[in-house]
């Protein structure tokens, strides 16, 4: 059981290492699984930031740089490392924001199609399908596309998360404030366009951040926002007090 294992790594002389990989879901309570000793390594991976908490030291693991993504879509489709291959490769995964599973997905994708120079025209008009694809072949065990991946976390969310995320999808993918917000719950109707009806939506979600004297409640807001940045699909810039998105999200 796990208190045994536990109890085992707490009796142990030398020195361990114990492996938590895709510690994800934000209502487990990992502290619980943790031997209680002064001796042994923890290595957390995670989408989660709040599990930060929990360590000594910790990494951000970011997309990856462009040559490098280049790179991998090229091994990925089995095509050569040439000067035009690369041109083409690099503006695919620009327009993939440098995502490695995104670049798999579209790798084993251009590998079938033999079409390095046309994927870009076919994703414009093909995106959704394209990231819910899975590679028949593929070089690891990974079973979830990109598609898979966010759409699993995003039916973890609450309802007013989700719709928040939904909205937050219309605007620019960086630079999102609450400052934003708070401005629409101020907005008074005056005019004939847009009607109350026509508004009655977006109003009704304003007013779930609303306190009772109807001034707006940012604490609601870092609530909200805050269970949407453990599934990572949302994150915070702290020097800039605005919230991004992935632009593939």
């Amino acid at each position: 059981t796990a208190k045994d294992t536990i109890q085992w790594f707490t009796a142990q002389n030398d020195e361990w290492l114990l492996f938590f990989d895709n510690a994800d879901e934000p209502n487990i309570d990992l502290n619980k699984f943790f031997p209680q000793c002064k001796h042994g390594n923890i290595i957390i991976t995670t989408r989660n930031p709040g599990l930060c908490v929990y360590a000594g030291a910790n990494t951000r693991v970011d997309n990856m740089e462009e040559e490098d993504a280049a790179v991998l879509l090229l091994k990925t489709a089995a095509l050569e490392d040439v000067s035009r291959n690369t041109v083409a490769a690099t503006a695919i995964v620009k327009e993939l924001a440098y995502l490695p599973l995104a670049i798999i997905q579209a790798g084993a994708f251009i590998a079938r199609s033999k079409n390095l120079e046309g994927f870009l025209t076919v994703y414009a008009t093909n995106k959704s399908r394209l990231l819910r694809e899975k590679p028949s072949q593929s070089h690891d065990s990974y079973e979830w596309t990109v598609y898979t991946t966010w759409q699993m976390s995003f039916n973890r969310l609450s309802p007013l998360a989700a719709r928040f995320l939904q909205l937050c999808s219309l605007l620019h993918h960086k630079g999102i404030s609450e400052e934003f917000f708070i401005n629409a719950s101020r907005y008074q109707h005056k005019s004939a366009i847009p009607t109350e009806q026509d508004l009655k939506d977006s109003l009704e979600f304003l007013s779930q951040f609303m306190l009772p004297d109807k001034t707006w409640d940012s604490l609601r807001f870092q609530e909200i926002t805050a269970e949407i940045m453990a599934y990572s699909l949302m994150e915070f810039d702290p020097d800039q007090a605005v919230l991004s998105m992935h632009p593939l999200v």
